[in-house]
């Protein structure tokens, strides 16, 4: 009896092998077909009537099928941009791989130099074109899927954690952004540039492409160009996400580790400040701010920020003189000048509450004329800079509303009216 079972027991291992085969030819001669929706419903049924039979198939066979898997789940994860089937499209492809990398190389060769390039380039696309519509949440897994394709592009896995940002998935956040920092991703990097027949700059990965292109396509202006390190953004990313969480010694922590690295990093300065502005530590703010400063640092967003905390601390006078330094670097910021319009204004709620406490006796007018006076000078100074502000930029409703009552306070009615027009 138990030789009879093993010989039916071997029978049905033949059989099913037997079986598999005219799947596996089934699937060659589908994917020498145009990719109707017909043609992958077939595909489909040979796919779900091949699977159970695996058990009995040898490497090649896997092989063949996982190849074809991948790409039935491929045409699915592109006309219905399904995520779920590109996740499942490259899982088949990486058995592929895997089941090849001690045979022949059948079809590794074209996974790795065509289909992955390609889907990627469709993915980033779909990512970018998610970015725009601000779909955040969405454009994450593409980039991951992206860098999971080619993990030597690792600024793939900075758009998924700065996306992820955004979508304010901070547990995702953090999770790639301090894998990069074990990286040692620094995003620094040369390229090579060249204006095009348009007079636009171009940018190359390689010099020798760039000089084809300079002298076959009549390109100019070759030069190159520097990318600045991103390691204090990616440090500075990483504490704010532990402050959002409540914990500002970790955020701390990975501050102090990264400044041993880079004492001189001014992104890292500038996160460390951010870190002390955020829980509320002023002095420790300025006072780092002020070491950035002394590093000969010239933008104006440090200074503007300086003025803030000054002004909040009560320290108008020195608020000006940051604000002031804020306009001389960059004439066009219009939040400085109405920063400054505000802390002209600073004082005016004292004289405008003993202006309505007097009455009408001679000595009461008289004092009220002088305090009238003192005011409209708060005013006029202060209307120089926020009219600054408002011209800059005239859709910013807090500085329309305040140039108003300014114009008002000092009774220039025609100039009130004219803004409300």
């Amino acid at each position: 009896m138990k030789a009879k079972y093993a010989i039916a027991a071997s029978l049905l291992i033949s059989i099913g092998a037997f079986a598999q085969k005219d799947e596996l030819k089934a699937m060659k001669k589908l994917m020498k077909k145009d990719r109707s929706a017909e043609v992958m419903q077939e595909m489909k049924s040979l796919i779900d009537k091949t699977e159970p039979l695996l058990g009995s198939a040898d490497d090649k066979q896997k092989a063949d099928f996982y190849y074809y898997k991948g790409n039935y789940d491929l045409y699915m994860a592109m006309t219905k941009m399904d995520q779920n089937a590109l996740n499942g499209a490259i899982a088949d492809f990486d058995k592929v791989i895997e089941l090849e990398k001690n045979g022949k190389r059948e079809y590794t060769p074209e996974i790795t130099k065509d289909i992955y390039p390609e889907v990627s380039a469709t993915v980033l696309k779909i990512a970018k074109n998610f970015g725009q519509q601000q779909n955040y949440k969405a454009a994450v897994p593409l980039y991951e899927t992206a860098y999971n394709l080619n993990k030597k592009d690792t600024i793939n896995l900075y758009n998924a954690a700065a996306f992820a940002v955004n979508a304010k998935d901070y547990d995702t956040a953090l999770r790639h952004f301090e894998q990069l920092d074990q990286l040692g991703f620094t995003n620094k990097r040369l390229s090579y540039t060249a204006k095009n027949t348009k007079g636009e700059v171009e940018y190359f990965s390689d010099k020798a492409t760039r000089d084809l292109y300079v002298k076959a396509q009549g390109y100019t202006d070759p030069g190159v160009h520097k990318d600045p390190s991103i390691k204090g953004d990616i440090i500075k990313n990483i504490a704010l996400i532990y402050i959002n969480k409540g914990d500002n010694a970790k955020a701390m922590k990975a501050i102090e580790k990264a400044k041993k690295e880079n004492p001189d990093d001014i992104g890292l300065l500038q996160a460390e400040a951010q870190i002390y502005y955020e829980s509320g530590d002023m002095d420790g703010y300025k006072k780092t701010i002020q070491s950035i400063l002394d590093k000969g640092s010239k933008d104006p967003n440090l200074y503007f920020n300086l003025g803030v905390t000054s002004a909040q601390s009560g320290q108008n006078d020195e608020a000006m003189q940051y604000y002031k330094k804020t306009v001389e670097l960059d004439p066009k910021y219009a939040n400085a000048y109405y920063n400054m319009g505000i802390v002209q204004l600073a004082g005016e709620d004292v004289i405008v509450k003993e202006m309505n406490g007097l009455g009408t006796s001679k000595k009461d007018m008289a004092r009220y004329d002088e305090l009238k006076k003192k005011r409209d000078d708060i005013y006029k100074a202060a209307l120089v800079n926020v009219k600054k502000a408002y011209d800059l930029e005239p859709e910013r409703d807090e500085f329309r509303t305040l140039l108003s009552n300014l114009y008002m306070g000092l009774e220039m009615m025609d100039e009130a009216k004219a803004l409300k027009k």
